[in-house]
C-alpha cells in the first residue's frame, strides 16, 4: 500500500483557497478541539480516495465545495479538488479528484485525466479498495463491525482483502474438486471389487 506523503486541497469544505497539508509520517496523529477541522481532513482523504459523498457527511458532491460565510466578502468558488501524493515503489504518484458546484467530477493520475474506473483500478493496485473502505475506519465503524454476524464478517474480510473477486472461481474449483473426489472414490471401489473377485 502506498504511503500518504501530503494532501493538496483547494476550496474543499472548510479549506478556503489552496492549502498543502503535510508532510505525513508513517504514523501521524491529528488532534484538536471540536470544530478545528479534524473530520474535514478525514473527509478530504476519503474524497480523494474515491469514497462516495454519502459517507462524507454531505448529501451531494456539490456541497463539498467551499462556501464562504455570508459576512465574508469573497467570491464564491464553483470548483474544488483534493490531491493525494502517495509514495509508491515507482516514486511518487498523485491522485487528484475534482468537483464543481454542478456536481460533475474529474479524476486525474499524475495530471493525466482518467475515468473513475481507471482511477479506482490504480488505487486497488496499491491495495486501496474504495468499495471496501479498507484504508479508513469511520466513526461508529468499530461498533458496527463488532455486532456483525459471522457470515457478514466473512463477507467484509473477503471484500477488504480483495479475495471476493475470486469467489465464483473458488466455488467452481470447489465443485470440480468434489466431483473429482467422488469419481476417485468410485474408481477405487471398482478396483477393490475387481481385486476381490480375482482373489476368489
Amino acid at each position: 500500500m502506498g504511503q500518504l506523503l501530503r494532501l493538496e486541497v483547494e476550496n474543499f469544505k472548510s479549506y478556503k483557497g489552496f492549502q498543502t497539508i503535510g508532510p505525513f509520517s508513517s504514523f501521524t496523529a491529528v488532534i484538536g478541539p471540536n470544530g478545528s477541522g479534524k473530520s474535514n481532513l478525514m473527509d478530504a482523504i476519503s474524497f480523494v480516495l474515491g469514497v462516495r459523498s454519502t459517507h462524507l457527511r454531505s448529501t451531494n458532491l456539490k456541497d463539498l465545495v467551499y462556501n464562504s460565510p455570508s459576512n465574508e466578502n469573497t467570491k464564491l468558488s464553483n470548483r474544488a479538488f483534493v490531491a493525494a501524493v502517495l509514495k509508491t515503489k515507482d516514486g511518487e504518484t498523485t491522485f487528484k479528484r475534482s468537483i464543481t458546484t454542478s456536481g460533475t467530477s474529474e479524476y486525474r493520475i499524475n495530471s493525466k485525466a482518467v475515468t473513475q474506473q481507471e482511477y479506482n483500478t490504480e488505487l486497488e493496485k496499491l491495495n486501496i479498495i474504495t468499495k471496501a473502505k479498507n484504508f479508513l475506519v469511520f466513526q461508529g465503524d468499530v461498533e458496527a463491525i463488532a455486532s456483525q454476524s459471522p457470515k457478514d464478517l466473512t463477507n467484509l474480510i473477503e471484500t477488504m482483502s480483495g479475495s471476493i473477486e475470486y469467489r465464483n472461481e473458488y466455488e467452481q474449483l470447489k465443485k470440480e474438486e468434489q466431483l473429482a473426489a467422488e469419481q476417485s472414490s468410485i474408481s477405487f471401489n471398482k478396483k477393490r471389487a475387481i481385486a476381490a473377485e480375482l482373489k476368489s
